[in-house]
This record gives structure tokens, C-alpha cells and sequence, in this order.
């Protein structure tokens, strides 16, 4: 509860009594039965499990939360982003010279880069494997897999075991048939669409940041509202066109014009100001007087209109998820310090504890230390 500001601080007192404490053993917080059945849950796991994160604006929670971050969340996290960062830069090494060796194995063999980046790359592969196959373990296939980061780290794990061997694939051939020619295309963009897809797994890591979460999660809110807003546009796009293609069918004009595609692709760049109008060219008389009133009715409606309905929206969105974005950024670094904690709470080989284990320990002593007793709010951290 707070007590009173000292030297311009909050001073509040901080009982974890009933809620954290007392442990029930060494790192063990105290564990409630849920109602519904079930293991015990921890006050964190009950927080994530029912998405309760209005809880999150209490003093007590943003304390937990700041002092769990401050003495094992960061440790734990700095150590996994480096860890992510070289699999990133092995990745890139070993994109960057796919085409040193023409395909050669003897030359590409004898490659520096290729060499030291496939070492790097399947030396860092196991520790995330163990990752994942700890998180199946823990949480089950359907559950783990829920998750669209999840999905994604399995997707990286099989892209990384076939960089490797793209090195060794021989040129396409002239006659190649057209699944053969699908084939080579997906493994010669391969390497590209993978630095991608890390760059969008980055975000996770990025959203843990202060600075970068309560923002990354208004953003999210944002790109929301814009697949409810493709929904509504797709009604106008593909009813404009179909219009369209009747004109042209009716007006026997051929197929040269470039067909269905083509009027899609017009009536998007017209959406982005590039109003080109040759694609009405073909149409005479009449039809063309009905083209010329379907291509304004499209201008006005979806450019007057549905933009600025979407950009009304996101002023909405922006001001109604900016109020929860804290507690949203709170939330998830919580959940991220579970998962986490999770990994730590497996039994450490050898029978010796391993850092972040004494981290997770210093954070639960000082948790001992503090309970009732007076303290400045010390924050949630950076």
C-alpha cells in the first residue's frame, strides 16, 4: 500500500504475504488450486492463464514484475537474445555465400565462410531444438503449437538444416518441368524469406523492451483493424472488377488487356494515387461512358471513404489500446518470465545449480527481505 513520497519517491509498504509468500521450498512460490481443477498455479500463472491483465496496474504486480525482470528476466533474456543474434548472423554468413562455389563441392567444401557459418549454425541448432522440445513437453503439441511464434521457430529449425545443403545444388536445367521449376524457385528463395522471418521473430524480443513494447502492441492493434478493413475492401475490389470484366467481355475485347489480373492490379494502384486510366482504352461508345462511371464510383468509395475510415479507426485504435498498452507490455513480459522460469525449474545436469537458477533464488531472497516493510517503488525497468 502506498504510504507516503519521501525525497520525491513513492514510499510504499510491501507485504507478499498470501501471495507470494511463504515458498513452499527453494525458487517455489506459493501456489493456489484453481477452482476448475487442475495443477496449482502460482499468482503469475493465474494472472496469464485468465488474461487478467487490468491486475497488472496494482502497485503489488507492477513490483513483481519489475523485481522479477531487474534480478532474473533480464539475465535470462540478454543471454537468449545474444544466443538468437548468432543464429541470425550464421544464417546471413552462410546466405551470403550460397553461390561462392558454383554449386562445386569441392570449392564450396573448402569455403572459409561456409565452413565456420554451417559449424555456427549447427552447433547453435540443438539449444533451440531443446527449447521447443521443452516447451511440447510442457505445455503438449496442441497447446505449444498454438502459438504463432512457436510455429514459426519450428519453421526456422527445418529452414536452418537445408541452407546447408543448397550450397551443393546444381543449376536448374534448361528443359526443368514445371514442379522441378517450383522446386528451384522456393530453394533459391529460401535464404531470403528465412533473414525475413527472423526479423519478424525479432519482434518478440523487441517487444520486452519498454521503450518498444506498449508501441509494438499499438501497432498490433492497428494491423487488426486493417484485416477488418480488408475484409470490407475485398467486397468493393472484387465488385468493381467483376463490373469491369463484364465491360471488357462485352465490348469483345480480348484477352490482351491482361484479363482479371490486370483490372486487380490497376484498381489497387488507383487506391495508392497512381491512377493510370489506359486500361479503359479498349472500351468504345457507351461501354466506355460506363467505365468512366464505374472508375470514379471506385475512386470515391474506396479512396474518400474507406481510407478515411481507416484512418478514423486507427485514431480510435491508438487512443483505446495506448491506455492498456502498459499493462498489455507488462503482461507479456510476464508471460515471457514464466516461460523462462519454466526452463529453469528443470532439474540442472550434474546436480549443481546453474546462473539463472541463482538468479531466480536472489529474486525470491530478496522478495523474503522486502515483504513487510517499507520500500521505494523501484519500477518495472527498461
Amino acid at each position: 500500500r502506498f504510504e507516503y513520497r519521501w525525497w520525491g519517491n513513492d514510499l510504499f509498504w510491501y507485504s507478499f504475504d498470501g501471495v507470494v509468500l511463504p515458498l513452499d521450498g527453494p525458487a517455489s512460490p506459493l501456489a493456489f488450486a484453481p477452482l476448475d481443477g487442475g495443477p496449482p498455479l502460482t499468482v503469475d500463472q493465474l494472472v496469464v492463464k485468465h488474461k487478467r491483465k487490468e491486475l497488472l496496474s496494482t502497485p503489488l504486480l507492477r513490483s513483481l514484475v519489475g523485481r522479477k525482470w531487474r534480478d532474473f528476466g533480464a539475465g535470462v533474456f540478454w543471454r537468449r537474445t545474444a544466443q538468437y543474434l548468432f543464429l541470425v548472423g550464421a544464417a546471413f554468413a552462410n546466405s551470403l555465400d550460397l553461390r561462392a562455389g558454383g554449386a562445386d563441392p569441392a570449392v564450396v567444401a573448402s569455403s572459409p565462410v561456409f565452413v565456420v557459418s554451417t559449424l555456427a549454425l549447427l552447433g547453435s541448432w540443438p539449444f533451440f531444438f531443446s527449447v521447443e522440445s521443452a516447451g511440447v513437453r510442457r505445455n503438449g503439441l496442441a497447446a505449444h503449437f498454438g502459438s504463432a511464434w512457436n510455429v514459426l521457430d519450428a519453421g526456422h529449425l527445418l529452414a536452418i538444416l537445408a541452407l546447408p545443403p543448397l550450397h551443393f545444388l546444381p543449376q536448374q536445367p534448361a528443359d526443368a518441368g514445371a514442379l522441378e521449376a517450383s522446386a528451384y524457385a522456393v530453394a533459391q528463395s529460401l535464404p531470403g524469406l528465412l533473414q525475413l522471418s527472423f526479423a519478424v521473430r525479432g519482434l518478440e524480443y523487441a517487444s520486452l523492451f519498454r521503450s518498444l513494447g506498449p508501441l509494438l502492441v499499438t501497432v498490433r492493434g492497428m494491423l487488426v483493424d486493417i484485416t477488418r478493413f480488408g475484409g470490407l475492401y475485398a467486397f468493393v475490389l472484387i465488385g468493381f472488377a467483376n463490373a469491369f470484366f463484364v465491360l471488357f467481355a462485352l465490348s469483345g475485347e480480348s484477352l490482351d488487356y491482361g484479363g482479371y489480373p490486370r483490372i486487380l492490379q490497376e484498381q489497387l494502384l488507383w487506391l495508392l494515387s497512381s491512377v493510370d486510366r489506359s486500361l479503359l482504352d479498349g472500351l468504345t461508345g457507351q461501354l466506355h461512358a460506363t467505365g468512366d462511371v464505374l472508375f470514379w464510383g471506385y475512386i470515391v468509395l474506396s479512396y474518400f471513404v474507406l481510407l478515411n475510415l481507416l484512418i478514423a479507426v486507427f485514431n480510435s485504435t491508438f487512443e483505446k489500446v495506448q491506455r492498456q498498452a502498459f499493462n498489455e507490455w507488462l503482461f507479456l513480459r510476464m508471460a515471457t518470465m514464466l516461460d523462462f522460469e519454466a526452463r529453469v525449474a528443470q532439474p540442472p545436469r550434474g546436480g549443481q545449480q546453474n546462473e539463472p537458477a541463482r538468479w531466480l533464488d536472489a529474486y525470491y531472497g530478496e522478495l523474503e527481505d522486502t515483504s513487510n516493510s517499507r520500500s521505494v517503488e523501484l519500477g518495472v525497468g527498461g
